[in-house]
Order: structure tokens, then sequence, then C-alpha cells
């Protein structure tokens, strides 16, 4: 399977999980995503030193797994800070599903 269509299933998935949640706990879907992203980025900083060389993940002591590694926590954090940036420009996104 490739990288792109791993990313579809899983924003698929998320973006279902957001719309249950709001609607089952009368949350706006903006927060849901919001927990989501920082729960990936706080998950994936704990995580970090297994990709470190000599790791529990890089037994190698590859740097190319620690690079793509840091590489792959910028992405996330810079989704993640512009999610935060987008509900502090657009403050009516918190309204959407919230009941």
């Amino acid at each position: 399977m490739t990288v792109a269509k791993w990313i579809s299933i899983f924003g698929f998935a998320v973006g279902l999980v957001a719309i249950v949640l709001s609607w089952l706990f009368g949350i706006a879907y903006y927060y849901t995503l919001l927990g989501f992203l920082g729960w990936l980025v706080a998950g994936h900083l704990l995580t970090l030193d297994d990709e470190e060389p000599g790791g529990f993940s890089n037994p190698s002591s590859s740097r190319n797994i620690w690079q793509s590694s840091l590489l792959e926590l910028a992405a996330k954090a810079s989704i993640f800070g512009a999610a935060v940036l987008l509900l502090v420009l657009f403050p009516s996104l918190h309204k959407f599903g919230a009941s």
C-alpha cells in the first residue's frame, strides 16, 4: 500500500471518529481534531528516543531512521500549529458540530 493510501484511510478514520465523538458528547468537530493532532505530536515526542541511533526501534544506528523521524515530527507539529492558528484566526470554527 502506498503512503498516500494510508494517509487517506487514517484521515477518513480520524474524521469519522471526530464526527461520532462530536455527536455523542456535543463538542465541536474542530476540538476533537485538535485533540487527535495533539495526541499524535505528544505520542511522537514520547517515543522519539526509540528512533535515536542505537535506540529500541533503531538498533542498527541508522541516521536515516533518526532523520526521517525528526522530519515526521516536524510535519506533525507544523500541521498541529497550523490547525491552532486557524482556530485563532477563525474563532467561528468552534461552533461547528457543537449541539
